[in-house]
């Protein structure tokens, strides 16, 4: 007798994971930067490699979502994994990462929107970054399977410590100089 191989159920477990983990370095690389602890000679190659981080753990999301949507024991809809509170399954602990996933595309789309709304609007917005990570770390330990038992725990401090002492640093050390732009590379036609 042979079981059948969840693969769908596997590949949407492995891409959350993956997607919260590219998104966790991405707010950890985007406090850095603000906080001004990296070299401001690699502010560029920085805020490219921030912006990869981002939009590569969208794809991730994505591919978490989609295979969620394939999964025959799961049965996700389309409405269950773009709208929250729509799941039959867990619905609240579902639509923190539906919530966290679409803060997530507005910060990433911002980087392109930035010469419209302005620095300070940019920056504003960037605010966002903090509840889409609260919240991507609240769906991870509700609903990850993986991170049941001490996998949670070891995965909530090794994510959020370095956000908040990093954000603790950011509010506690005064800034030397005012920030400055980064100039963005014009998008990919």
């Amino acid at each position: 007798m042979t079981t059948a191989v969840p693969v769908a159920w596997l590949v949407a477990r492995s891409a959350g994971l993956v997607a919260f983990g590219l998104l966790t370095l991405s707010v950890w690389l985007g406090l850095a930067m603000s906080t001004r602890l990296l070299k401001p000679k690699r502010q560029k190659t920085l805020l490219s490699l921030h912006r990869t981080l981002a939009w590569t753990g969208l794809s991730m999301i994505a591919l978490h979502a989609g295979a969620l949507l394939l999964d025959p024991v799961m049965h996700f809809g389309v409405l269950s994994v773009l709208v929250p509170g729509a799941a039959a399954w867990r619905p609240g602990s579902v639509a923190l990462g539906i919530v966290a996933a679409w803060l997530s595309l507005a910060l990433a789309a911002s980087f392109n929107a930035r010469r419209w709304i302005g620095q300070k609007g940019w920056r504003r917005l960037h605010y966002a970054s903090f509840a889409a990570f609260w919240l991507s770390l609240g769906h991870a330990l509700l609903v990850g399977t993986d991170l049941r038992g001490l996998g949670g725990p070891v995965t909530a401090v090794l994510a959020a410590g370095p956000v908040l002492c990093l954000t603790f640093y950011r509010l506690l050390v005064p800034r030397t100089a005012p920030a400055r732009p980064i100039a963005l590379p014009a998008p990919a036609a």
